[in-house]
């Protein structure tokens, strides 16, 4: 997409100035004082993109006129896609388009396009209507015929703009390119009559041009590209990220540019007696008395009555329609719903004047030229008992309760008789939050199982009115689309089950309510379980800018606007033995730059409760307050509470006992209205499937997949099945299952599962053929060759089993869990006992993770150790209590001791996993 980049130049040009008087495109020769360069120093055979960009102005009388001169080689077909069509634009209220060349450059031979009778089309629409946008330009295209692959096409034009709302001042803007882009020839030339007064300005970092004096004109020229911009740090604020661009014009200052707009802002006389707006004024006075909130009402009605339509003030339209007509219309831009809000607020008997404002460049604008180009748009700006309020009237979600809100800019310039200058807008900490969330965890089913949540949003302002306008235009099955996604972002691994998304056209205030499952929100932490609270802005609190260059340690950082949020969390702990505990601080109250963070939490028998709000000023931090504010951000997120289990609370093996399972009744009743939310959504069964095959009701989860097949019938889903089936012991309807599993996707983990199963089943040979044409010897041969030993195990060739995990260490040795599979399998098959122990202590002494030592507490069992047994069973299940196996040989050690404590654990395991209890019978340890 290089090219792409070279030609997103050219429109920039072709609308810097936009022409406008004409609405028809002339064509003749360029004007009598630019310096034409001949189409003759084009050298068709240059490499680069951009041949020539020669770009002149003049400011003269009132009248800025824009010269264009460029070139672009069509290198490629995509060039010739991009580029094949010329499109200029222009405004024909103030100014001409006039076309001086469209040729096409090929080798020696120049071909006049204009001589062969083709003329620029006209677009008889505005442009971009459909985009909500009117600003009064007109579109000419033309489709250059017979362009080919290494043509250079030359296209020369210039336009004009001479505008009477100035009052006979003019002004121009032009971005200045830097490199890496590259040009043949390019330059930027601004003229002038000496004796006119014209101030410019560039951004700093732009070289100064070339300024000479001859004919009577002042001249400056920028040489293009200009070096390459320095990089800069993140968040650096907008005046030192701006394009680079320079402005000319004939203001003195901004109280000019002020007192210029005034006229055009007048209010007297624009509200007619007897009118529809009058009836407004009126009956706005007459519901309240109190003008802040009559100032509230006032601009609701121009939000919400009003449709936006965008007039950009950017390209010269300036002049705002009628109150009256926007009325009639109900639709106007920037500047029409300010002067209709100004009109009504005058009525109203409310000090207001409008402001000018730059949406892009806020932080920057007292360092560019005073001149009406620097703006972009206009907002109102009123005074009610000496406070200041700043009300756009093209926003939405304006209330009483946030009419005093600062909007998001830093300057602007008020418009008055006689004017003013820039006036800098008091960044005002929200009067209440953009986003109130409630967040409700439901843990009391334990540690180990999804948390059920119910979570509540309340989102104001903007945001909120924007959302409660999305709801109204949504089908049912675009809202729970739209639900979901809230919930997703509000949430991480929140699945809903009911959710709902509500307005309430009063308050402008939209209500996210969602119920839904996520994850289980504990982690490992050691043997035990601890949970974060990720949901808390302040968990991931992050300040981390870096101004360490010499260039960047005056560059502040960005902080951006006032804002306010607050977070409630209350979390419902499961009722154990012992107590839950928190850890972190329980209160804290911290400032990093322009942000406060204020929270409080509390541990009170089983709830757990955090209040949170984050506050921000916005506005800038000096680069010198960064390592200060970097500290705070760090005890911020290191202090924030999280929750201990306790060491003995019930794992999900366990639920499947009479005294747990009462815990899962609200569970399985939240999959279930998972499955009712989206009744041909197989997620909800797979979910509940798995849910229940980890709290130990196998026969249940079989019923549960056999329904989320019956939706979706994928491999995984028939492989769930065969774990499933596998685990009850009932093997034949697993092989099966693998078998299908495997049909539809033959991966190599399923043709392991699928041989195993063979394997177990007595299809010996089967199931080595099937390995063997199945191993690529890949990523997954060691797999593989540990499958083919479990195969000859259970065809009894042990021994060659041995032999083959044997060979793998000695291919790959350092390897511990190899070591791991050789002790494992040494202590179930009874082969490899003379040095079963040395093996499997190398592997604790590797490893020490707690399957070794499940594999070596087996291994000691074997041998008649039935101590050591236990000691390696407990040592594996104080890292990993929820290990089944290691308890089950637990219980099996302590029988060999005289000690009758593991025989519930045995007679629970064997009937909860029966594959678990026949496979361990094998090897001769039976319930």
């Amino acid at each position: 997409m290089k090219f792409a980049r070279y030609l997103a130049l050219v429109p920039v040009m072709l609308a810097a100035t936009p022409a406008l008087a004409g609405e028809e495109v002339l064509y003749g020769p360029a004007p009598d004082w630019v310096d034409v360069t001949p189409t003759s120093e084009i050298d068709p055979d240059a490499t680069g993109i951009l041949n020539r960009l020669d770009r002149q102005q003049r400011i003269e009388d009132g009248t800025v006129t824009t010269y264009i001169d460029r070139a672009i080689k069509l290198s490629s077909a995509e060039a010739l896609t991009q580029a094949g069509t010329s499109t200029a634009t222009w405004m024909p209220e103030r100014g001409d388009l006039t076309i001086h060349k469209v040729e096409i450059v090929r080798g020696d031979k120049v071909v006049d396009v204009l001589e062969t009778g083709e003329e620029y089309t006209v677009l008889r629409r505005e442009q971009q209507l459909e985009n909500r946008t009117l600003d009064g330009i007109l579109t000419a295209t033309l489709a250059v015929p017979g362009l080919q692959i290494g043509d250079v096409l030359h296209i020369v034009f210039s336009q004009t703009v001479h505008d009477d709302t100035l009052q006979g001042g003019a002004q121009m803007s032009a971005d200045l390119f830097s490199k890496p882009l590259e040009a043949d020839f390019a330059r930027n030339v601004i003229s002038w009559p000496m004796d006119e007064t014209v101030t410019w300005k560039a951004n700093p970092e732009v070289p100064a041009p070339t300024e000479e004096d001859r004919g009577g004109y002042h001249y400056l020229t920028f040489d293009l590209p200009l070096p390459k911009r320095e990089d800069l740090p993140a968040a650096a604020p907008s005046r030192f990220t701006r394009p680079l661009f320079v402005q000319a014009g004939t203001f003195a200052s901004w109280q000019e540019v002020s007192s210029v707009f005034a006229p055009l802002y007048a209010t007297d006389g624009t509200i007619a007696a007897g009118s529809p707006l009058a009836g407004e004024v009126a009956r706005i006075a007459a519901a309240s008395d109190d003008p802040v909130v009559r100032a509230a009402m006032a601009t609701r009605l121009v939000q919400e009555q009003v449709s936006y339509l965008m007039n950009g003030m950017s390209g010269g339209n300036y002049t705002p329609q009628s109150p009256a007509k926007t009325w009639e219309m109900r639709f106007g831009d920037c500047k029409a719903k300010t002067l209709l809000l100004l009109s009504l607020l005058d009525g109203l008997g409310i000090e207001a004047e409008p402001l000018l404002i730059n949406t892009r460049l806020s932080d920057a604008l007292p360092e560019l030229l005073p001149v009406p180009g620097s703006f972009d748009h206009v907002i109102v700006h009123a005074v009610i008992g000496g406070k200041d309020y700043w009300i756009d009237g093209t926003q939405t979600g304006a209330r009483l309760a946030n009419i005093a809100d600062t909007p998001q800019f830093r300057y602007g310039l008020p418009i008055r008789d006689p004017g003013t200058g820039l006036m800098h807008i008091e960044p005002r900490l929200p009067a209440s939050a953009v986003a109130a969330v409630d967040i409700e965890l439901d843990e009391r089913g334990g540690i180990d199982i999804p948390a059920l949540v119910h979570l509540r949003a309340e989102l104001s302002g903007q945001l909120g009115s924007n959302l409660g306008s999305m709801i109204g235009q949504v089908s049912d099955e675009q809202h729970d689309d739209l639900v979901e996604r809230f919930a997703a972002s509000m949430q991480q691994g929140l699945v809903v089950t009911d959710g709902d998304i509500s307005f309430d056209a009063e308050t402008g205030i939209a209500t996210v309510d969602v119920s839904g499952l996520m994850t289980t929100p504990w982690e490992r932490e050691g043997a035990g379980k601890k949970q974060a609270l990720d949901m808390l802005g302040s968990a991931d609190f992050q300040f981390d800018f870096d101004r360490a260059r010499t260039a960047w340690r005056d560059i502040p950082v960005e902080q951006g606007y006032p804002t306010l949020f607050t977070t409630n969390v209350k979390i419902l702990l499961s009722d154990e033995a012992d107590p839950y505990r928190m850890r972190g601080l329980a209160s804290m109250d911290q400032t990093v730059g322009g942000q406060r963070v204020v929270r409080d939490a509390a541990l009170d028998g089983n709830v757990f409760t955090v209040k949170e709000r984050i506050e921000s000023l916005g506005g800038e931090l000096a680069a010198g307050d960064i390592g200060p504010a970097r500290t705070a951000a760090a005890r911020i997120v290191n202090s924030t509470p999280y929750l201990l289990a306790p060491a003995k609370a019930a794992r999900a093996w366990e639920y499947g006992r009479d005294g747990l399972k009462g815990r899962l009744a609200p569970y399985e009743a939240a999959y279930r209205a998972m499955a009712e939310r989206d009744p041909d959504d197989s997620y909800p069964h797979e979910g509940l499937a798995l849910f229940r095959q980890r709290t130990g009701n196998l026969p249940g989860a079989l019923e549960e997949i056999d329904k989320a097949i019956a939706i979706d019938p994928t491999s995984e889903n028939h492989n769930r099945r065969a774990l499933i089936l596998h685990n009850l012991g009932r093997h034949e309807e697993s092989l099966a299952a693998r078998q299908k599993a495997f049909e539809l996707d033959p991966k190599p983990y399923l043709a392991m599962g699928l041989a195993q199963e063979m394997g177990e089943t007595g299809q010996i040979d089967a199931a080595l053929a099937l390995l063997e044409a199945n191993d690529d010897w890949g990523d997954s041969h060691e797999g593989f060759v540990q499958s083919k030993a479990e195969v000859m195990a259970y065809g009894d060739m042990a021994e060659d089993g041995l032999a083959e995990i044997e060979a793998l260490i000695a291919e790959s040795p350092g390897k511990s869990y190899l070591l791991n599979s050789s002790c494992w399998y040494r202590a179930r098959h009874g082969v490899g006992r003379d040095d079963m122990m040395d093996v499997c202590n190398r592997a604790v002494e590797q490893v020490g993770s707690p399957a070794v030592l499940d594999s070596r507490s087996l291994a000691w069992l074997t041998v008649g150790e039935p101590a050591k047994a236990l000691a390696d069973a407990d040592a594996a299940l104080a890292i990993s209590p929820d290990m089944v196996a290691s308890r089950y040989v637990r219980g099996f050690a302590q029988r060999a001791l005289g000690d009758d404590a593991g025989e519930s654990d045995i007679d629970y395991i064997a009937r909860t996993w029966p594959a678990m209890a026949e496979e361990y019978a094998r090897f001769g340890f039976k319930p």
